[in-house]
Order: structure tokens, then C-alpha cells, then sequence
């Protein structure tokens, strides 16, 4: 996931003033993250099943790689 969270800030209330089937098909169909603001403070972010899944394999690999280091210590 990249940085670019900045262009596409978007308030909890936004979700329930019907926005929400469109944020969700911009982060499905445009890989686009968004950034969920609350009481003007950042609190999640909405991310593509496959950024997720990417991105969950990295840690697993840096975890796994992170274990070997350790070992050879």
C-alpha cells in the first residue's frame, strides 16, 4: 500500500450518507485507499481483499526471514 492516503480522506459520516457503495468500488475496482476520519482523527483504513492479502504475505515473509536471522545469532 502506497502513501497516498492524503488524496482520498473520507469522514465516518460520509459511509452512511450513501457514499459508501462507491468508496467501496473505488477500493475494489481502482485499488484506491481511503483513509477513515473520525472526529477529524485518522481511525482505519479501506484497502483492497488483495492489497490486504499482499500485504499480510509480506509480514509472514519478513516474520519467517526475521526467525531465521535469529536462529543463525
Amino acid at each position: 500500500m502506497s502513501i497516498n492516503l492524503v488524496n482520498n480522506f473520507v469522514s465516518v459520516s460520509e459511509f452512511s450518507q450513501g457514499k459508501a457503495n462507491k468508496i467501496f468500488n473505488d477500493v475494489a475496482e481502482n485499488h484506491q485507499e481511503y483513509l477513515v476520519m473520525k472526529n477529524n482523527k485518522p481511525t482505519a483504513v479501506v484497502i483492497s481483499v488483495e492489497e490486504y492479502q499482499k500485504m499480510t504475505d509480506q509480514i509472514k515473509r519478513l516474520e519467517a526471514y526475521a526467525e531465521l536471522i535469529e536462529r543463525k545469532k
